[in-house]
């Protein structure tokens, strides 16, 4: 049964018909100070939701200045750990009475079939800290808990206020099934997030009309391929930088972006040699995404770099909780 949040359930507060997305991770599942796993935040209007929740996930929440319990709805896109690893993270440090967290609920999870597994999982994983801090009288227990929402095929996965989050199913491999990416719509505007996938003609035609069109890319040298035959198997699983350009050509968004680039040792393909792939199909410009990437897209699009203004929310100030 599909899983869908409907309009007008808890709003929060009003704000402007910006679409605002923030790239807290950009990374695979190789160990990178500076690219954290794979999550991004989703700001629009009244709704805060988060897709996907990687490694260092809540490590990037705070540099940007965004509290813990800024965010009660994850969605997942699938279950290959740089995906979700960093909900557990999430879970317990967001129930903790303090500036930096304070979530003051259960967090809300959405994800294919399995998501009630990591529900039932957290829950007894996360009893021994849960046990501690009730018996201080430091926490709710029910705020450690996570209330999963499962969907089972493409479509509206979450509608709220305005903002309306469509799952669409992608090839991320013969035995990572289901995965899928996401379009984002709020006020006009359009953000499509490829998640791991293929080349993928599905996801060609729903992201039609996209502001915004972040895609994952892989590659690999001649020599890395020889050398190492288990790097194959990760790149299979992924679009290359032809397959990329190709589905920029057909999509023509205003703004490509790309993410989640595996690149992998020991000799990993420059990343100039798969701008250079994706060029030979695709004309446009093309940005490569990075930890803590803000991009607004209202009136236009902007791309904020986290050194360069990105930064520095002071949401922890801010008197967001709800009651």
């Amino acid at each position: 049964m599909q899983a869908v949040v409907k309009e007008g359930e808890r709003p929060i507060a009003t704000n402007d018909s910006v679409l605002k997305v923030t790239l807290l991770g950009t990374g695979i599942p190789n160990p990178d100070i500076n690219a954290f796993g794979t999550s991004t935040l989703i700001e629009a209007g009244s709704q805060r939701v988060m897709i996907d929740c990687g490694r260092g996930t809540v490590i990037r929440m705070a540099q940007m200045g965004f509290p813990l319990g800024y965010i009660d709805t994850v969605i997942l896109s699938h279950y290959h750990s740089d995906h979700y690893s960093g909900l557990f993270d999430l879970l317990m440090t967001g129930t903790i009475q303090q500036p930096f967290s304070h979530r003051g609920g259960p967090l809300h999870v959405f994800g294919p079939p399995g998501v009630d597994d990591i529900a039932e999982g957290a829950w007894l994983a996360t009893r021994p800290d849960r046990e501690i801090r009730v018996a201080d009288s430091e926490i709710d227990p029910e705020h450690m808990r996570i209330i999963p929402h499962v969907y089972t095929e493409e479509g509206v996965v979450f509608e709220r206020d305005g903002l309306k989050i469509i799952a669409i199913d992608v090839d991320h491999g013969e035995f990572i099934k289901p995965a899928y990416a996401f379009r984002v719509e709020y006020a006009g505007h359009v953000f499509v997030h490829s998640h791991d996938t293929r080349y993928n003609e599905n996801l060609i035609e729903q992201a039609q009309g996209a502001d915004v069109f972040v895609h994952e890319v892989a590659a690999a040298k001649p020599s890395t391929l020889a050398n190492y035959p288990r790097v194959k198997v990760a790149i299979d699983h992924h679009a290359s930088p032809t397959d990329v350009g190709r589905v920029f050509a057909q999509t023509k968004p205003k703004l490509a972006m790309l993410t989640h680039v595996v690149l992998l040792p020991p000799d990993p393909m420059p990343i100039s040699e798969v701008t250079s792939g994706i060029a030979a199909e695709y004309g446009g410009t093309v940005l490569v995404a990075e930890d803590l990437m803000s991009i607004e897209i209202g009136r236009n699009i902007s791309v904020i770099p986290y050194h360069h203004g990105g930064r520095g929310h002071s949401i922890i100030d801010r008197s967001y909780t709800e009651t």
